[in-house]
């Protein structure tokens, strides 16, 4: 089975480094309330950047959806611009990220197919459309009003074609109600990857979701008001010990410019130089830094079933 980047399919074990969570792309639509507004966008700097980051098979996996700042024609545009492997998403984002009335407020599941088996809608009249590789759910916490509408549809998307449901969680709040809500749409775990959740420091919960089979998205890294050194890395040597580090995948979510070298922080070369440091220096096997930087994630993309015919 293959993986679907913007630039084509591939084979997952051609991944040897991926940020599983990043944003490279984001340009919100006008009328978006000035303090949710984020613009990551200055095509030169982003190319300029991540050209120094990749050396041959690196994945970047954007988690910007359609309508809340995705540009699948520019995700395709860096890619190959800085000759390395982007995927993109589907679904939603939390409400604050689209303007008034936004019609992605109130797509269908067949909505989210269709990106997933033809084309992202800005794509959709391209001589060789760019689809999406997952479903991103943009979740609060609380599984209600419009939100649980939409994530019936994420789970009847996810179902019909196998892929994965990428989750925004607030800190890991309310992230232990997921694994029963999909399942009971026939959605297993195996096909959910919860992000963020290392900002929830609860290793009994992270194992069980693990054992679960959800795959945990750890991403603060490289963030210092997360307490890194007392809680990722800690979390992380946690689940190494318990045999878990097959259910963990590593990412940056650099959604702001600021966080990128050319926008004054470490960048995301600089990062990950950093992280593969630690995790040598704490005796992380090469096979264990392998599955939580590259295998994990890349694998988990790849949809679990062929569509069926005629979607």
């Amino acid at each position: 089975m293959s993986l679907i980047t913007v630039t084509g399919e591939i084979d997952p074990g051609e991944v040897l480094l991926a940020d599983a969570h990043e944003h490279v792309w984001i340009q919100p639509e006008a009328g978006v309330d000035p303090s949710a507004r984020i613009e990551l966008n200055d095509y030169d700097a982003i190319t300029g950047e991540l050209r120094t980051l990749s050396s041959g098979g690196v994945l970047l996996v954007d988690c910007q959806p359609g309508g809340a700042g995705r540009d699948a024609r520019q995700l395709e545009a860096v890619a190959r611009a800085a000759n390395l492997w982007i995927t993109a998403v589907t679904g939603f984002h939390q409400r604050k990220y689209y303007p008034p009335a936004a019609p992605h407020w109130s797509q269908t599941a067949d909505d989210f197919i269709a990106e997933l088996t033809h084309a992202t809608h800005e794509t959709r009249d391209h001589a060789v459309p760019v689809r999406a590789s997952a479903i991103k759910v943009g979740y609060e916490g609380v599984i209600e009003g419009q939100t649980r509408v939409l994530m019936e549809a994420a789970a009847h998307a996810a179902r019909a074609t196998g892929a994965t449901i990428l989750f925004h969680t607030e800190q890991g709040r309310g992230v232990e109600l997921l694994i029963p809500f999909f399942e009971g749409y026939g959605v297993p775990a195996s096909q959910l990857y919860l992000c963020h959740v290392d900002k929830r420091n609860d290793f009994a919960l992270h194992a069980d979701l693990a054992r679960a089979g959800a795959l945990l998205g750890y991403d603060t890294f490289a963030r210092p008001k997360y307490d890194p050194a007392n809680n990722v890395w800690r979390l992380l040597q946690q689940m190494i010990a318990a045999g878990l580090d097959h259910r963990v995948a590593v990412g940056l979510d650099f959604a702001f410019p600021s966080m990128w070298a050319f926008g004054g922080g470490q960048g995301i070369a600089g990062a990950y130089a950093s992280i593969l440091k630690r995790m040598e220096q704490i005796g992380l096997t090469a096979d264990s830094i392998r599955r939580l930087t590259a295998r994990n994630i890349a694998q988990q993309l790849v949809f679990k079933t062929a569509p069926p015919s005629g979607v």
